[in-house]
């Protein structure tokens, strides 16, 4: 796939955007409704042609290297959590038996594999549990795609918040935004929640404005039903009922009937409440353990950051993922339409800008943070973004034709980064994992039975010869749980211990041991300078391009691979020989 085939789809568009100022003026006016977008936006025949373009090219990059790694899962929380609980659940409970992620989506999954497998009632069992121990790339690809297909589904609903909220044209720019923008296509190829808590948030956006519009009881249970269906994917979606508050407020000061506005918001905080137990009914059944989880999983990202952490507030962490994970130009476009649309009409513009503010400040606070976490503000970011290039666009050109080519010109501009970025990270995702190839040098290389220590950095099972439940090649060094506090028990005199138990051969990977180093463990600064000194690299496999400098460790790029300095995915992995060591 060419760079130009997302700029291509927005030039399609130039046509179709060709009356975008005249729903940008009824806007600013204060009388723009969901029935005067249609009548002042362009052809439905043409918007329908380029939004299934823009669906088609968003469907193709999150599909594109969507196998990258498997059968192995070398993303932590993907072979952790959703997936082999979804799987678990053929064993006869349907209790996610854990409540640190709400279950929405391993419900979701569970229910497809069901189909796909023909697993459990009313197909019987097809053994789909023992073949997921031994080789779960099927059902790992089955849950990405499901994600992937989610992801696009996204992108639609995003151009429909957009086309209600501020035309067509801003429609299709948030869509393409959605569509091409870093983290929504990265996250789109992995077995998690973040991507799928995205369309309900844009349902929600939807719905929070046909409650200012029209506050219909329906528009309010809508309302509060999406956003329980977010919660029950991801708890931090909770704050989008501070939209729906503020959607009865505007309707309470337009219509100036608080008791209509009242009851409407109690009744969209029972369909809230109502939505988030269906889909997460345990929450209920096994209160304790859930509110002692979660109070527990809020504790840990408040008040303990990551070994290896950036040492800077969250808030300007968060301002840095948005630069490349939206885009630089599009969030500078997400703040003046935010600006904009506040000076024109205020109800409409608190809609967009509160859920995002109030997620930020949030997330911000914490003591952790990485990227993908505020991927729910993404949705009212590129509705704000579009309805900037549509105002962009009434400023450059004067004439219909050309204002049309004048907003695709813009969203062309809008689009480029993160179209560019995700294709080059498609290109890398596609190739092998610096692991893998670790592993097939390791099995050709090393005896087998051979006493071997490996960092906790790869998945279980990594080193079994008979798929994940059977037998490992070689016999590793114990390394004691919690991994995550691998590197903090490291000490110097850990390599005197390899030697007399004959572990001579020890692999590391770069994700710990930069970890350490960054964090200027005394442990780890003394346990690898003496594993430097008293071993020789046998073997080296590395992410980078040749020539490229290593990028530092970073949470968020040393796993999604953004950099330029990657050709293929994984940590640098070295295979060391200990000096002075005799095997057993």
């Amino acid at each position: 796939m060419r760079s130009g085939g997302g700029v291509g789809v927005l030039m399609a568009a130039a046509p179709a955007t060709a009356t975008a100022s005249g729903a940008a003026g009824a806007l600013r006016a204060g009388t723009l409704g969901p029935r005067d977008h249609e009548s002042s936006g362009p052809r439905p025949a043409v918007v329908a042609l380029v939004l299934a373009g823009i669906l088609l090219a968003a469907l193709g990059v999150r599909l594109w290297g969507i196998d990258h790694g498997l059968p192995w899962a070398y993303n932590a929380d993907e072979e952790l959590h959703f997936v082999p609980r979804a799987v678990e659940m053929f064993a006869g409970s349907l209790n996610p038996g854990y409540f640190e992620n709400p279950p929405a989506l391993t419900y979701l999954l569970h229910a497809v594999f069901r189909v796909r497998f023909l697993e459990g009632w009313p197909f019987g069992s097809s053994g789909l549990r023992r073949a997921f121990l031994e080789d779960p790339t099927a059902v790992y690809l089955t849950a990405r795609v499901t994600v992937a297909a989610i992801g696009t589904l996204v992108v639609g609903l995003v151009y429909l918040a957009g086309r209600r909220f501020a035309g067509a044209g801003a429609g299709l720019v948030a869509a393409a935004l959605i569509a091409f923008a870093f983290l929504p296509a990265f996250y789109s190829k992995q077995a998690l929640n973040d991507v799928v808590t995205l369309a309900p948030i844009a349902v929600a956006l939807v719905a929070s404005l046909s409650v200012v519009e029209r506050g219909r009881w329906l528009d309010f249970v809508l309302a509060g039903a999406a956003v329980g269906v977010a919660t029950a994917t991801k708890y931090t979606a909770g704050a989008m009922l501070a939209v729906v508050g503020l959607a009865a407020l505007a309707r309470w000061r337009s219509e100036g009937t608080l008791a209509r506005a009242a009851s409407g918001l109690v009744l969209a905080g029972v369909a809230f409440v109502v939505a988030f137990f269906v889909l997460n009914p345990f929450a209920l059944l096994e209160l304790d353990q859930f509110l002692d989880e979660v109070q527990g999983q809020g504790e840990q990202a408040g008040a303990f950051a990551k070994l290896g952490q950036e040492e800077v507030p969250g808030w300007l962490y968060y301002l840095w993922t948005l630069s490349w994970g939206f885009g630089v130009l599009p969030a500078l476009a997400a703040l003046a339409g935010g600006v904009l649309l506040l000076r024109e009409d205020w109800r409409r513009a608190l809609l967009l800008v509160a859920f995002p503010v109030l997620l930020f400040l949030f997330l911000g606070a914490q003591a952790r943070f990485f990227g993908r976490w505020l991927l729910p503000a993404y949705p009212a970011l590129a509705v704000l973004a579009g309805y900037a290039a549509t105002r962009l666009a009434d400023r450059l050109s004067v004439s219909g034709g050309r204002r049309g080519l004048a907003l695709a010109g813009v969203g062309a501009v809008l689009v480029a980064q993160g179209l560019f970025e995700t294709i080059r990270s498609d290109v890398v995702l596609s190739r092998a994992d610096t692991r893998a190839q670790a592993r097939e040098w390791l099995f050709a290389e090393v005896p087998a039975g051979s006493r071997v220590v490996v960092e906790p950095f790869l998945p279980q099972g990594f080193f079994g010869v008979d798929g994940r439940v059977g037998p490992e090649r070689f016999e590793r060094y114990p390394v004691k749980r919690p991994f995550q506090g691998y590197t903090r028990r490291l000490s110097a005199g850990m390599i005197e211990t390899y030697r007399r138990g004959g572990y001579c051969w020890v692999v590391t990977g770069s994700h710990q041991r930069e970890r350490g180093l960054k964090d200027g463990s005394p442990g780890a600064r003394a346990y690898y300078g003496r594993l430097d000194r008293e071993s020789r690299e046998v073997a080296g496999f590395s992410p980078y391009r040749p020539g490229a400098e290593p990028v530092p460790f970073n949470f968020d790029l040393s796993f999604n691979y953004l950099p330029g300095a990657y050709e293929r995915p994984g940590p640098v992995v070295a295979v060391r020989r200990l000096a002075r060591c005799r095997p057993r």
